[in-house]
């Protein structure tokens, strides 16, 4: 990687993963973002590889001894200070951290004393939280005086009613904090502020959004507030996923437990790791290969279980918003999979909806027909602007304290 001059005050977003990092360097003028660098840490503790995106080149090296979080965010900062990035200079890191529990609805800035409310939260999501609070400890002692900002994916839908969070089962299990809570919230703020700038008439009423990726849900948005999403208490609740299960009736789980005799971390690793698009195609998780690879009946079959169950639970969630006006695919199946869009489009078509299809095979912005009831929009992901933006706000709006 080539060196690179650069003035300080930039905002560094990181969304850190059990065994990927994902940067991205943001220049500040006035209340506009503008990214200038970006890129991945991917196979943590396997086969670690790091790309880096800059002014419009690719740059992608192995990487040596780098099993953790620590280890990774300091690969990520050697390889911004050879382009340059003075990490004591920042004006604020942001950071994703999958679960806020019920109590964190906005972000917040943590410091060493914060770390330990941050670190009780990992019981909720133990395959995600760890890795997002060990980033902002290994930043903290990277850049002690560096304002560390937490956003939280749950944070956005806060906003939902009770009678969609609560579970129905005994009151003690939820003042446990057993309840429904929602993720992908900093990618679904991020569509509501991308489609109210992009759109002429505004941000639609009732907005159902499909968020497709390695993982997946989507999110009845009505006035632009989260009302329903398909992920409830973990991640693997609602829509098919990579090698996630999405729904699956708890009597499977009972019946696996009790006559398979597998063990709860055999279980853990089937419907994380073995299920979804994997389980269902016995081939791969991986969208792109499973639509080349169509002749394929298992691959044509994960495909279209895909589509018709992403069709089944968004025809629930316009029940919690009382219709439709605007559908947006957004994520790495979302945003770029036309085949994909097509077929759960198809499976809806009895609302009126339909693509054009030559807008939606070359992932146009608005792929419906013109002047169609029901505009169909993509919006490529964004979380680290959406987490920039937070931090933006937090270190504009005076001084932050360290918890």
């Amino acid at each position: 990687m080539s060196r690179s001059r650069r003035t300080g005050g930039d905002i560094l977003a990181l969304n850190a993963g059990s065994s990927s990092m994902k940067f991205a360097v943001f220049a500040v003028a006035g209340s506009q973002l503008s990214c200038s660098v970006s890129g991945q840490l991917e196979g943590i503790g396997t086969a670690p590889r790091l790309t880096v995106r800059s002014s419009g080149d690719d740059v992608s090296e192995a990487v040596l001894d780098c099993n953790s979080s620590a280890d990774a965010l300091r690969v990520v900062l050697s390889g911004l200070h050879r382009l340059g990035v003075d990490v004591a200079s920042l004006k604020g890191v942001g950071h994703r951290i999958v679960h806020g529990g019920a109590r964190y609805r906005s972000p917040i800035a943590v410091g060493q004393a914060g770390l330990a409310e941050l670190d009780q939260l990992s019981s909720l999501a133990p395959l995600h939280n760890g890795s997002g609070v060990d980033a902002i400890r290994a930043m903290l002692h990277a850049a002690p005086a560096v304002p560390q900002i937490a956003c939280f994916d749950t944070a956005f839908h806060g906003t939902q009613p009770d009678v969609e969070t609560r579970l129905p089962l005994p009151r003690w299990l939820r003042d446990e904090g057993y309840r429904r809570y929602g993720f992908h919230g900093l990618n679904y703020e991020h569509v509501v502020a991308e489609l109210s700038r992009i759109s002429q008439t505004g941000l639609p009423s009732r907005l159902l959004v499909f968020h497709l990726g390695n993982g997946c849900s989507l999110c009845a948005v009505k006035n632009g507030k989260s009302v329903a999403t398909t992920m409830g208490y973990s991640t693997l609740d609602g829509l098919v996923m990579g090698t996630r299960c999405g729904s699956l009736d708890p009597g499977v789980l009972i019946a696996l437990l009790r006559d398979n005799k597998m063990s709860v971390n055999a279980l853990e690793d089937l419907l994380y790791r073995q299920s979804g698009l994997l389980g269902l195609s016995g081939v791969t998780s991986d969208m792109r290969t499973l639509l080349a690879d169509a002749a394929n009946p298992a691959s044509a079959e994960a495909v279209e279980h895909f589509c018709y169950w992403a069709a089944r639970h968004a025809s629930s969630a316009l029940a919690a918003m009382g219709g439709l006006d605007a559908v947006v695919f957004t994520g790495g199946i979302g945003a770029n999979a036309p085949a994909v869009r097509h077929g759960i489009v198809a499976h809806l078509s009895w609302l009126g909806l339909t693509v054009d299809e030559a807008a939606n095979s070359r992932n146009a912005a608005l792929i419906s027909p013109e002047g169609a009831e029901h505009p169909i929009w993509t919006i490529q992901a964004n979380e680290e602007l959406r987490i920039a933006s937070h931090v933006l706000a937090a270190v504009e709006s005076g001084p932050v304290c360290h918890g």
